[in-house]
């Protein structure tokens, strides 16, 4: 008697492809967001703010060179929290850590989306570092391979060194599959930048309305998945 297997459609976990490219896209939303609307200031690029720290404090500028410090502190205590969160003595409070630090993004990104443009960069920029940050330590891979979702250089470098791998010497199928994971990724980053710099130049504090729908359509692919700790 032949057998036929009906396939069926599991819940996405919170390392698949579709959930890193949404991401990754609201990661490059925000930083054209911070940068362009909120006084070049990066809220996921920390080279970038610390890159800009040195340059301005070299030049002796001091309002901006302070710019881009409370950005770099928020990150650092996002990513402790986050890691915090994961703990086995909180672990009663935070039965899924990654939703729950998504769920609190989507939930300071639309608050922000109805702050008024007269609102001052110093909170609502460390604000988004601080959640940018929960986001980055709590979704850390595609598949098994890690990645950044609010940060593009090591997916660059990523990508090519396996790129390198597939067509030097044999031919690695599996090389050739993470170049092309990484390179999407890569993409999704410079597509939410795009995305991001149009959008913040026509609206503003409300262009984040545009991220708060991102993560809230990864949060709905992670929803079924939800009681995996």
């Amino acid at each position: 008697m032949m057998m036929v297997k009906i396939a069926t459609t599991s819940p996405l976990s919170e390392n698949s492809m579709s959930v890193a490219a949404l991401l990754t896209l609201s990661g490059g939303f925000l930083d054209a967001f911070t940068y362009v609307g909120h006084g070049n200031v990066f809220a996921n690029a920390m080279s970038g703010n610390i890159v800009l720290l040195g340059v301005y404090t070299a030049e002796a500028d001091w309002a901006q060179a302070f710019r881009h410090i409370p950005p770099i502190i928020a990150f650092i205590i996002g990513v402790f929290i986050a890691h915090c969160m994961r703990l086995p003595q909180f672990k009663k409070y935070f039965a899924n850590p990654p939703l729950t630090c998504l769920g609190l993004e989507i939930i300071f990104l639309l608050m922000g989306a109805f702050l008024p443009d007269t609102f001052p960069s110093n909170w609502l920029v460390p604000g988004i570092a601080f959640v940018a940050a929960m986001q980055n330590s709590s979704f850390t891979h595609i598949e098994s391979l890690p990645y950044n979702s609010v940060m593009t250089t090591g997916n660059l470098r990523r990508s090519i060194e396996a790129l390198f791998k597939g067509t030097v010497g044999p031919r690695n199928p599996l090389a050739f599959r993470e170049a092309k994971l990484f390179g999407l990724i890569c993409l999704c980053f410079l597509l939410g930048a795009l995305i991001g710099a149009f959008a913040t130049i026509r609206l503003h504090n409300a262009a984040l309305f545009i991220p708060v729908c991102i993560l809230v359509a990864a949060l709905l692919l992670l929803w079924p998945n939800r009681k995996a700790a």
